[in-house]
């Protein structure tokens, strides 16, 4: 059976554009459906997937995933009408009784009709009797728990919103899914922790990850009475203390809890043109805090409610990686999963593995598109013609390729690292990389200002040899962080063997290599432990502020002409500013 699994609402955030024409820049992700991006799975096999930002260029966006289908499409070799079922990951028909009040934007933006309709509209035939809808958070539970390979395990998700509810709790066994546990809007940790994203000035359902990096910069104390009080686990559930209406007008940016955080925390809502006080990573860092510790909580409660001891995380708030290294150390916790595309991405891959009736194979996070040499080829040939200064080498998939590249990076510089199929999730992987040195000289400021033109205070995360985690890191490194899903403390004395990947507090984000899961990449890792004595580098992703992570060589050869980095490695090729040879 071929099942194609979709996620994003298509027309949400044109909807919530047009009915707020003046909204701010970072007021314009509040509305549901975000995300979009489309799984093919062939008799339980995933065979691709990819989220439609790749393809289009609009980050984060929620439109109907038509690059991603067919990129699936083609991947698979096959055409629409072979497709047997379209599953999507939300289902609001079942809780329409809950939108009476506002039925118009139902039908325009949450019906499943919308996606049937956009279907239809680009040529699908027959789209409704194959269309198969899949409630939000259990299309979440099924993204983590069909690929972990669990017989039973505990199921959370949390995010923002499903359609009406926030964080569940499941029960996942072959048998199927089944809800243990439920909360609504008032109380969802996803919405909670975008809207201190706004509050501190960044952009609602999109810089969370900016708020996570700036905690380390401030003291917790200062805020961690209001925070004591304002959100609290309690007998497996968690409370949240919004004024009434607090969370009124919430498409506006919400206007009514930002006016209760200023009176609470005496600051006024940070603009984005205002600079980054000491007061804001104090709040970041209270937080971040509370975030973690009532996330744990709630997780070891319901562990030894069930007596599971296997888990599987999901939903947006399960890219913090802060949390995620706290629940990953709750004493008898033996086996966690995290899907590397937690947020609502992951949707399009759990609906297809729901409708599917579960998973086979050996699952892998590289997913999306790879290209030939003669395509990339093609694309520096047409780079050149276009006026971009680059040449190249051909050197093939041989050993000079990979120690050439490890000589670059021993030799403190900058590369962009480009093999095989994308990645599919927000991290890049080690396939669509730029890759420094972790002690190179400035490393940090170089990689920040000149490459990535983004905040200061935001770390980098190392990429490491799982055979050299030890030696650098405490702790054993638990299963997340293959995809770059927790933090680990770096050993006293290591610092500064890794010092442009360590934060502030100590911590690093780390993805741990390991040969089975990424060859090439581990690899060229231990090229470069032959160099420098570490098989260590600063991975991060191959993008600059504000786009989409590259995934064709066209764009890859673009960028970099456009990048201030030393070299590109391109599937054998290795490509340099001209001149610079």
């Amino acid at each position: 059976m071929i099942v194609l699994g979709l996620s994003g609402l298509p027309h949400a955030q044109e909807d919530h554009l047009r009915q707020h024409p003046g909204v701010e820049p970072i007021d314009r992700r509040i509305c549901q459906g975000m995300d979009s991006a489309a799984c093919l799975v062939r008799d339980g096999v995933i065979v691709a997937a990819a989220a439609e930002e790749r393809f289009t260029g609009a980050k984060g966006t929620g439109a109907l995933p038509r690059e991603a289908i067919a990129f699936c499409l083609a991947e698979a070799g096959i055409g629409p009408d072979d497709v047997d079922l379209i599953a999507h990951g939300f289902d609001h028909d079942r809780f329409r009784r809950y939108f009476h009040t506002t039925p118009d934007y139902f039908d325009r933006v949450l019906s499943n009709r919308t996606v049937v309709d956009a279907l239809t509209a680009i040529g699908w035939r027959d789209v409704e009797r194959r269309f198969r809808p899949v409630e939000h958070h259990v299309a979440h539970a099924a993204s983590a728990f069909h690929p972990s390979g669990f017989d039973d395990a505990l199921s959370i998700v949390s995010d923002g919103m499903g359609e009406i509810v926030s964080l569940s709790v499941q029960r996942c066994s072959p048998s199927g899914i089944e809800v243990l546990h439920s909360q609504g809007l008032k109380t969802s940790l996803g919405l909670l922790y975008s809207i201190f994203t706004r509050f501190l000035g960044y952009t609602f359902n999109n810089d969370e990850y900016k708020v996570m990096g700036l905690s380390a910069y401030g003291d917790p104390r200062r805020f961690a009475g209001f925070f004591a009080g304002f959100l609290r686990h309690d007998g497996g559930r968690v409370h949240v203390g919004w004024p009434h209406d607090a969370l009124e007008r919430g498409a506006e940016g919400y206007p009514k809890a930002m006016a209760f955080l200023e009176r609470e925390l005496g600051v006024p809502p940070r603009r984005p043109a205002d600079g980054v006080d000491p007061v804001h990573g104090d709040i970041a860092a209270a937080l971040q805090a509370r975030f973690t510790a009532v996330l744990t909580d709630f997780t070891r409660h319901w562990l030894d409610r069930t007596g599971l001891d296997a888990l599987c995380l999901s939903g947006g708030s399960f890219l913090n990686c802060l949390a995620n290294e706290s629940i990953a150390r709750i004493p008898g916790l033996r086996s966690l999963f995290i899907p590397p595309g937690a947020s609502d991405d992951g949707t399009a891959v759990g609906a297809a593995l729901h409708v599917a009736g579960g998973f086979r194979g050996r699952y892998t996070a590289y997913t999306g598109p790879g290209y030939s040499r003669g395509e990339v080829a093609e694309a520096l040939t047409t780079a050149r013609g276009g006026g971009a200064a680059v040449e190249w080498d051909d050197l093939g998939f041989t050993d000079e390729y990979y120690d050439r590249a490890a000589d670059d990076l021993a030799a403190d510089r900058m590369i962009a690292w480009f093999a095989g199929r994308m990645e599919f999730g927000p991290r890049a992987l080690g396939n669509r990389s730029i890759l420094a040195l972790p002690n190179g000289v400035d490393i940090k400021a170089r990689l920040n200002h000149v490459v990535k033109l983004r905040e200061g205070f935001r770390p980098f995360a190392p990429a490491i040899l799982a055979e050299d985690y030890a030696e650098v890191f405490e702790n054993d490194p638990v299963d997340p962080a293959r995809y770059m899903l927790c933090t680990a403390r770096v050993r006293p004395g290591q610092e500064s063997r890794v010092d442009g990947a360590v934060h502030l507090d100590g911590t690093a984000r780390v993805q741990v290599v390991r040969k089975e899961d990424n060859e090439p990449f581990w690899t060229l890792l231990t090229r470069v432990k032959e160099r420098t004595g570490l098989g260590c580098v600063i991975n991060t992703s191959f993008n600059v502020k504000d786009q989409p992570i590259i995934a064709a060589p066209g764009t890859a050869v673009a960028g970099f002409a456009r990048m201030s980095l030393d070299r590109l490695y391109i599937e054998g090729f290795r490509v340099s500013p001209s001149g610079r040879g």
